[in-house]
């Protein structure tokens, strides 16, 4: 933990003060227990608070939500492995409605897994892999560490640190005498689970997305709690955005790199003084900076899954017990955040921080060596699990690692894009 302190600037993080309690841990080929628990107790310890329970860490990692009394879907029908003519595998995130229409417009096949796995033995498997990505697709070929370790982006992106973090800019100290604000521009985990830990913390989290983006409701709401939803679309919005990042004290964008950008929207153009936490899957540098992909893609495309598989000596895929890479990106996003904003309060200046899945999946990685392991869900304490009554129903989902619920989680475009009342700085 010291050494991922130690790469934010700042006064020292008492990292021996975190009190750890608590039993549950996972499954794994890789040191899950080490990377889930140092990421959400540092998000603690940048919020003052020295305990952190190993089953509230364990629950929340396995995006446990039921809506009375149901358990919501995580992945879609046409999500998953399909056997390669290669005797490998090519995994597929269909989860969003238009990622599994291209598959099967590429695929020219029935949108059925039984026919998309037809289609695929028909394909080269490398060959399918780069015409997906080329359409703006989300695919990934299970190749083992050795494969990928020999990949030219993993070789262009293997120094790269945790965290990184560069000023940006000048800007005024701001004194912390009001609710931070936050604006959460994200989707699915790693960037909604920052949101969501520095909202039970007491930051006003509002996330900005916009009505004709797809959303996946367990998402929404395993990742909600103390935060407003608010609908902007830069396409004909853009002031109004502009006037929230103008406002705002950290911005998250966790949107595929460049998304912002293209509407003007960048670091060095933020009001002076902000912290930008920028979070991606593959990074920006290296031939696939900017790639498109998700938690589960990354564990595959990186020999994650493969290991695992060999690990538990199986004969399938393998992957992680939970979108590990996701949650612990999410958290120490959120730490990062708030120990730039205590820096910036003490020297100004204008901040950026960089965090990806891949950066993430090779701290993991290099935290041990891979063992034998027999695979299995995460126990999930119900000492962990609380419930409340919601726009979507009565949820039952992990509490917080750290702080308190802000409240439930609250339906897309349900707020006014503008901060709570307060004081300006």
């Amino acid at each position: 933990m010291r050494a991922v302190a130690d790469t934010v600037p700042g006064a020292s993080l008492d990292v021996d003060s975190l009190d750890l309690e608590g039993s549950a841990g996972f499954e794994a080929a890789f040191d899950i227990d080490t990377a889930a628990f140092a990421a959400a107790g540092l998000s603690n310890l940048a919020a003052g608070v020295t305990k952190l329970d190993r089953d509230r860490v364990v629950a929340a990692f396995s995006t446990h939500v039921h809506v009375d009394g149901h358990p919501l879907p995580v992945w879609a029908d046409l999500s998953g492995y399909y056997l390669t003519s290669d005797g490998g595998y090519l995994q597929l995130h269909c989860n969003f409605p238009h990622h599994a229409a291209g598959v099967v417009q590429r695929l020219r096949c029935e949108p059925d897994r039984a026919s998309v796995q037809e289609a695929v033995l028909r394909w080269d498997p490398a060959d399918l892999e780069m015409a997906l990505i080329a359409d703006g697709m989300i695919p990934a070929r299970m190749r083992s560490r050795t494969e990928w370790d020999a990949h030219p982006h993993a070789v262009a992106t293997a120094s790269l640190p945790l965290i990184g973090v560069i000023r940006i800019g000048d800007g005024e100290p701001r004194p912390r005498e009001r609710m931070l604000r936050v604006l959460d521009c994200s989707r699915v985990l790693a960037g909604p689970v920052a949101g969501m830990a520095l909202a039970a913390h007491g930051a006003d989290v509002l996330r900005v997305g916009a009505a004709h983006l797809p959303s996946i409701e367990v998402g929404v709401i395993a990742t909600g709690f103390g935060k407003r939803n608010a609908f902007v679309d830069l396409r004909s919005k853009s002031e109004t955005y502009a006037a929230l990042l103008d406002t705002c004290d950290v911005w998250i964008d966790a949107f595929r790199p460049g998304s912002f950008a293209r509407f003007g929207f960048t670091p060095e153009a933020c009001a002076p003084g902000t912290v930008v936490v920028q979070i991606s899957a593959f990074d920006w540098v290296g031939p696939w900076a900017g790639r498109r992909g998700y938690d589960s893609i990354v564990q595959t495309t990186t020999g994650i899954v493969a290991e695992g598989r060999d690990m538990s000596g199986s004969d399938q895929p393998t992957p992680l017990p939970v979108q590990a890479l996701d949650y612990c990106t999410g958290y120490l996003a959120a730490f990062v955040a708030r120990r730039l904003v205590e820096h910036q309060a003490q020297v100004g200046g204008t901040w950026l921080a960089r965090l990806s899945l891949l950066r993430t999946r090779n701290w993991l990685v290099g935290l041990a060596e891979p063992r034998p392991f027999t695979p299995a869900k995460p126990s999930v304490s119900p000492s962990a699990l609380g419930e409340i009554d919601s726009p979507f129903g009565m949820i039952r989902a992990p509490l917080s690692v750290g702080g308190v619920w802000g409240g439930p989680p609250q339906p897309l475009g349900s707020s006014s894009p503008s901060w709570l009342p307060g004081e300006n700085r």
